[in-house]
């Protein structure tokens, strides 16, 4: 998006007009009311005067997603829609080429869109809207779409861009116009056969947006009862022989009187913690949590919760023992968590509908050991993936991984764990929302991990391979060294801009540096060459610089220095620089 000139109007003798940005089917006009309230103003123009009741319809979308409508302004030839400073990133920015979002994450924001666009073009006058990523806002885990009109977006302007979102959503890959056969698409092809239909579905053009939004709607995941998980463990709380049924229910009806008092304490202290959760940045904590037989026992904490939160403890054992801390869902067969083995060695994993999936786990570079104390946090933000850490304290050493993205629902923690464990001063915290998080997450960090894991290390970062690093604003210049007997690539970088052009820095084995724009295909910039001698156990710097003359990325190690440059076509200002890791690297806090 860009600045532009404006069309003056008579909302200029209400407003103080700053300056417009345009989008791609749009623009909007920044501007201060007359208490001075930041607000942002949208044109819509009219070819003919709007029937009775348009005014109130306009200012009654509030539920719909769309920008929020502070105020309705009417003009000879146009509507000018009043809207509040709108949080939130461009839909076009949030999501990653060849990475997409998580499936049930793209067909939720998916539904949410195309109802709205099938509500609105169903009222009296019909409204348009369209769907281009490129003006949809996301903010949190609500999307809305920028523009509306009551005239139809014309086919330039994104009026079957509805058609190529969900694959977006899934690929992160923009289709300016239909494949010739999309069944024989490789990102198509790839996808899970529910969600391959549902993207054939929405290119067929002779299909309706409101036959297509059914189709969303019926996508839906099983629900299964597994008996290997669920059954097996607790079938003991539904079931008992018939030879000692009667024994049991005289002894249920002694026990209920023994100990019907401390089931209502329980009650009580969970109606307490959910309340205390219930409050803006509510906090809620509990008595340590000690295991003291030597078979496998599960403790879990009282209150269900639900939304934003982060889950913290400190862990400590006197020897090696299993533990999992674990998010099981009220609602729908998954959980998630961290598992901590015989061996000290930690695993996230994921169970969904049956089946556990394990993901990142600490191999050998990170193990807890008896007698030490670990600070553990579960970070859970809906729609987006679960972040875990463990800070072993007295010291700066800390590990850092990224899950996957669980199926929102409300939860409650578990703990699982053996003789000499205990999980002490145990808290629940609710967090506003995914930037709480991530003001919190690696708060003391120059890097914030998107993806995989690392162990931080006072002021170095030893990322697992596999693994995603930004830098975090503001730092546009880092050092990082390999493994000694690295032979790969020494470095690949992905840089976004402030509109939304997307580029790739790779520093080949060869030598050769590589600046390219990354759309569908590489298109490259610049090109270099690194003297040879390039040792991957010493230390390199790297350094990126943008403006509206140059756009440049250079690499040193000792006397070795290359830069590469390109003269951009507008201005290069970064809003993110990622560092994809292969085995072996090491960042470095400068």
């Amino acid at each position: 998006m860009k600045s532009q000139g404006i069309k003056k109007g008579r909302y200029y003798e209400r407003f103080q007009v700053e300056d417009a940005v345009t989008f791609y089917s749009g623009q909007l006009v920044s501007a201060k009311s007359p208490d001075g309230a930041q607000v942002f103003l949208q044109e819509i123009p009219l070819d003919k005067p709007l029937p009775p009741g348009s005014m109130e319809l306009l200012s009654g979308l509030q539920r719909e997603h769309i920008a929020p409508v502070l105020d309705v302004i009417e003009e000879e030839d146009r509507i000018v829609l009043v809207h509040p400073p709108l949080g939130g990133e461009p839909l076009s920015f949030m999501v990653l080429p060849r990475k997409g979002m998580e499936p049930i994450r793209a067909l939720t924001v998916y539904r949410q869109l195309l109802r709205t666009a099938v509500r609105l073009s169903e009222i009296s006058p019909p409204i348009f809207t369209t769907l281009d990523p490129r003006n949809i806002i996301l903010e949190e885990n609500r999307p809305y779409a920028l523009f509306i009109s009551f005239d139809p977006f014309n086919k330039d302007n994104g009026e079957e861009k509805w058609r190529y979102l969900l694959y977006f959503l899934l690929t992160g890959f923009q289709l300016e116009k239909r494949p010739e056969n999309p069944e024989k698409e490789k990102g198509i092809q790839a996808l899970p056969q529910q969600l391959k239909s549902l993207v054939l579905s929405a290119m067929d053009l002779e299909k309706p947006m409101k036959e297509v939004l059914e189709a969303a709607e019926a996508v839906t995941l099983p629900r299964k009862i597994s008996a290997s998980r669920r059954g097996k463990s607790k079938s003991w709380r539904y079931w008992l022989p018939s030879a000692v049924a009667v024994v049991a229910i005289v002894g249920l009806l002694v026990g209920l009187e023994v100990f019907g008092d401390k089931g209502s304490a329980i009650a009580g202290e969970e109606k307490q913690a959910e309340a205390q959760l219930s409050k803006p940045k509510g906090r809620a904590t509990f008595d340590n949590v000690i295991f003291q037989r030597q078979k496998t026992r599960t403790e879990t904490l009282p209150p269900s919760v639900q939304g934003t939160f982060r889950v913290r403890g400190e862990l400590t054992q006197a020897d090696h023992a299993p533990f999992s801390l674990s998010l099981e869902s009220e609602n729908v067969e998954s959980d998630f968590g961290l598992r901590v083995d015989d061996k000290g060695g930690l695993q996230l994993y994921q169970y969904v509908n049956g089946e556990t999936f394990k993901m990142a786990n600490s191999k050998d570079n990170f193990r807890i050991q008896p007698k030490k104390k670990y600070i553990v946090d579960i970070y859970y933000v809906p729609n987006q993936p679960f972040r875990v850490s463990l800070t072993e304290k007295g010291t700066n050493k800390q590990w850092v991984a990224i899950g996957k993205v669980p199926m929102d629902s409300i939860f409650k923690i578990t703990l699982e764990g053996q003789q000499g464990t205990s999980f002490n001063q145990p808290a629940i915290t609710k967090l506003q929302d995914a930037k709480s998080v991530a003001d919190v997450w690696m708060k003391d960090s120059p890097w914030t991990l998107m993806e995989g894991t690392g162990v931080i290390d006072g002021k170095r970062f030893n990322l697992d391979s596999d693994s995603r690093v930004n830098l975090k604003p503001g730092q546009n210049n880092f050092s990082f060294k390999r493994a000694e007997d690295f032979n790969g690539d020494p470095l690949r970088m992905e840089m976004e801009n402030a509109d939304g052009s997307r580029y790739q820095f790779n520093w080949l084995h060869s030598g050769r540096l590589e600046l390219s724009r990354l759309d569908y295909n590489l298109q490259q910039l610049a090109s270099g060459k690194m003297s040879s001698g390039w040792v991957p156990d010493r230390k390199s710097s790297v350094s990126i610089a943008g403006n509206t003359q140059e756009f440049s990325v250079g690499v040193k190690q000792g006397s070795l220095e290359k830069q590469v440059q390109h003269q951009p076509d507008g201005p290069i200002a970064l809003r993110s620089i990622t560092i994809l890791s292969q085995s072996g690297l090491t960042l470095f806090d400068q």
